[in-house]
């Protein structure tokens, strides 16, 4: 597994504290929240503060943590942000450093709109209460002394969702945001988090209503180490309380032939990009809306496999995607093929509350897909399983991108630059593939060779 830093360490407490309380629990009880204060001081006992000026700020911060992971959010937003865990990032977006020349033509100050630009003691100093921070003095500077500090979280954000308020704590519009995880990530205090139906799940499993169906992502591999296979995760989710367990990588072979035929029936536009990768498919339709149609109709192996497990149960069924991507929690709302979400962050977690260990158990058989679908979870296995389904006659080049500003740089670039041969993109928000997600467990060079070997069997 992935080494944790401290901020994931602590997300990953509070996940597992709260599944442990879900799980022991009365059901009736499950949607109040009144054992807060004592599962607070469970990850937050008393004595010296760790991380934060006070003992009393920490557990205020477990505090939403916690209720955000009992599912006190509104199930419509993915991500949110923690307010008082937000350190503020109170720098200043341009600062002067010890670079700075004093040079007799100050191209700085003379360039700057506000005159915020002055000269003491032989160096130039900004007043942040007048500036704009509009870039033109770093770009005046002659000595590059004046550079530009970016906020992680707005940096991180590829389509200008994360912006600061008057009081410089990180904010998520919501109609740009989509949900790629990575400004939570990124961000240094833990302050942006994703919200979690871990409990309904939970729930779920216990009243045992109906036939629950855990569908995983290919990605999987890998992700408990080297020793745990995707045979012994399906054994643990089964010992947990699913029906089945059904590989996401069927939903992909599916796709993949879908795509082929797309490509088939529409040669002579030229160029199509993958739709699998929910992050991407919102980003390139909100920033990119002209180049909508060049983007495959397909819906992502995630709902595909849906679709048909659905149909094998008559609809009366529950389903749940487990992956490494936070976006697939969005995505689930553009259908009814899946009910709820769950990153394998999550599923650790129930892991941890009902004390199951998947290396405790006989892996089961995992079969009836393909190793191309298999390869879904990273770059380049979509495309090779798309051009595993054309016909031989089509000329087809492709391109495969990783990050969502990459994706949306190089969309834009080859629907200008044209050519005479079809051009298939595929476009993947998280570096890497699927296996980059920010829900992972694993470093996604692992574990695209996990997912490699897994394929190969």
């Amino acid at each position: 597994m992935n080494p944790a830093s401290e901020v994931t360490k602590l997300r990953r407490e509070v996940l597992s504290e709260v599944a442990y309380w879900a799980f022991n629990n009365p059901l009736e009880e499950e949607a109040k929240f009144g054992d807060v204060e004592q599962i607070v001081k469970e990850i937050v006992p008393d004595g010296p503060a760790r991380y934060r000026c006070c003992i009393y700020k920490e557990r205020a911060i477990a505090s939403e943590r916690i209720k955000i992971a009992m599912g006190a959010e509104s199930k419509d937003r993915t991500i949110t942000v923690i307010p008082d865990a937000c350190n503020g990032c109170s720098m200043n977006k341009y600062v002067v450093t010890d670079a700075c020349q004093n040079c007799v033509a100050h191209p700085c100050r003379n360039s700057c709109p506000k005159k915020s630009i002055s000269v003491i003691q032989s160096r130039a100093f900004i007043d942040n209460s007048s500036c704009v921070e509009c870039g033109i003095c770093a770009k005046s500077c002659p000595y590059h002394a004046i550079v530009e500090v970016t906020r992680p979280c707005e940096r991180s954000c590829a389509v200008g969702a994360v912006t600061v308020d008057e009081n410089r704590r990180a904010i998520i519009d919501d109609e740009k945001c989509v949900s790629c995880g990575m400004c939570v990530s990124v961000c240094p205090f833990g302050a942006i988090t994703d919200t979690t139906r871990m409990c309904d799940v939970i729930n779920a499993i216990r009243k045992e209503e109906r036939p629950l169906v855990a569908i995983i992502a290919p990605a999987i591999a890998g992700q408990f180490g080297p020793k745990v296979t995707p045979g012994h995760i399906k054994s643990a989710l089964l010992k947990l309380g699913f029906t089945d367990v059904v590989e996401a990588a069927y939903g992909a072979d599916l796709v993949s032939k879908e795509e082929a035929k797309e490509i088939e029936e529409h040669y002579d536009q030229k160029i199509m990009t993958n739709s699998c990768c929910p992050a991407y498919y919102s980003a390139a339709t909100q920033k990119v809306p002209e180049l909508t149609d060049k983007l495959s109709t397909s819906v992502s192996p995630m709902r595909a496999t849906g679709q048909v497990v659905r149909e094998n149960y008559d609809n009366k069924v529950t389903t749940v995607f487990i992956g490494p991507c936070m976006a697939k929690k969005h995505e689930a709302r553009w259908g009814e093929e899946i009910d709820m979400v769950l990153t394998f962050e999550e599923m650790s977690a129930l892991f941890e509350a009902k004390d199951i260990n998947p290396t405790d158990h006989s892996p089961s058989e995992m079969e009836g897909v393909s190793s191309y679908g298999r390869l879904f979870a990273r770059v380049g296995g979509v495309s090779d399983a798309v051009m595993h389904h054309l016909s031989d006659k089509l000329e087809v080049e492709v391109v495969t991108v990783q990050g969502l500003k990459n994706c949306l740089t190089t969309l834009k670039k080859t629907s200008k630059a044209g050519g005479d041969k079809f051009t298939f993109i595929e476009c993947m928000a998280c570096d890497g593939g699927c296996v980059g997600g920010p829900g992972a467990l694993a470093k996604p060079n692992l574990a695209t060779r996990a997912v490699e070997k897994f394929a190969s069997k």
